[in-house]
């Protein structure tokens, strides 16, 4: 019994980490196919709103917004909607002094979370393209002519842009994403060349506002909930490439692992506030949401059994396998501790990687569940 279940979990992490993402990558390159898009230049452009939720941000707002109107970009064609989420400092007065008309900054009196701020700012919005920006990342040049070329497909329903990581600042203590995003990167491309991508990068994405369905307050993976729509309805999710959010990697370990649970919880929210998710009549995209998504949920449970089914067998291989995984555990608790060490050591950062995010994917239910019912964290 031991044996069975060691290999079936083992099986499963394999799948989820390994499989899957070999599987996509030849089936989009015997069935993959790329959108219809616009050339991207020219002056023949939709109206694009650029929106942008902000809490506490006076430091940043004002360079966010000059980021984006340095954007090449008809004048009269882009315009810029902050929401000020019961931001405690001059957030919202620094906003609106950009001295710029296209600059349009709401107000709300109470922190009620990214989502219903978005919900406000779309109810301003008739028309056009909606793209979602944060207050701490940067665009590239060209990203939003190249965000919104791919709307000239009809069956395109949400674009995603690409997030990518300035060089750490000096005395930064992360571990670096290295490999694992690299992979993550690489199978995202593969699932939308399928038509199967289901999430978009929440620091740069867009949707016709026509198609905007409203969040429920307190949802935490807008970047989620967005593009599943447009899969729900059968539409397209596509990635633009060269459309790039410049961000920096997280200062601390902590910081990274906080980022991770609150992303991992948000997937156990999705369920259970758009269970048309997890039924693969409903979804198009459920073979690569449950492959991508839902396993990587019950990953950590699999680690866990691997390693009691191990130690409760009586031979000297399961008992070396059980030594096996204590000594990667060790080796990847190590290396979170010191980042610079490990990373002298070929595949131990990503080791490190993958521990700390199944660590955050075991505590993400319980996390998900502390929510308040607005869905905002609890203080304690």
């Amino acid at each position: 019994m031991s044996a069975t279940l060691f290999w079936t979990c083992a099986a499963l992490v394999a799948w989820a980490y390994a499989g899957y993402p070999a599987l996509m990558y030849v089936l989009q390159r015997a069935f993959g196919s790329d959108v219809a898009t616009g050339s991207g230049v020219g002056d023949d452009l939709p109206m694009a709103s650029v929106v942008i939720a902000a809490h506490d941000e006076e430091h940043r707002i004002g360079a966010r917004i000059a980021d984006v109107l340095a954007q090449d970009y008809p004048h009269d064609r882009l315009r810029i909607v902050v929401v000020s989420d019961g931001s405690r400092d001059a957030t919202a007065h620094v906003a609106a002094g950009s001295g710029d008309a296209r600059v349009r900054v709401i107000e709300l009196a109470g922190n009620v979370g990214k989502a219903a701020a978005l919900n406000a700012a779309l109810a301003t919005i008739d028309d056009g393209i909606v793209v979602f920006a944060d207050a701490r990342q940067r665009f590239a040049p060209g990203s939003l002519r190249r965000l919104v070329a791919p709307f000239a497909d009809a069956s395109v329903g949400s674009v995603s842009g690409e997030l990518a990581f300035e060089p750490r600042a000096p005395g930064a203590t992360a571990t670096p994403l290295g490999l694992y995003w690299r992979m993550e990167t690489a199978l995202r491309w593969h699932e939308a060349r399928l038509g199967a991508l289901h999430g978009v990068s929440g620091a740069i994405h867009a949707l016709r506002r026509a198609r905007w369905v409203p969040m429920p307050p307190g949802t935490i993976l807008d970047d989620m909930w967005i593009p599943l729509q447009a899969v729900l309805r059968g539409e397209r999710v596509w990635i633009a490439q060269g459309a790039i959010a410049w961000d920096v990697p997280s200062a601390t370990g902590a910081e990274e692992f906080r980022r991770k649970l609150r992303t991992l919880a948000g997937n156990w929210q999705l369920v259970a506030r758009l269970p048309a998710v997890a039924l693969p009549w409903r979804n198009p995209a459920f073979f690569a949401w449950f492959s991508h998504k839902f396993l990587r949920l019950l990953v950590p449970w699999a680690l866990l059994a691997m390693l009691v089914a191990s130690a409760c067998a009586a031979t000297p291989f399961w008992h070396a396998l059980f030594a096996l995984q204590l000594a990667a555990y060790a080796a990847a608790a190590l290396a979170l501790r010191a980042p610079a060490v490990a990373a002298r050591v070929p595949l131990l950062p990503t080791l490190a990687t993958f521990v700390s995010l199944n660590v955050a994917a075991l505590l993400s239910l319980p996390a998900c569940l502390a929510l308040d019912p607005r869905g905002l964290w609890k203080p304690h």
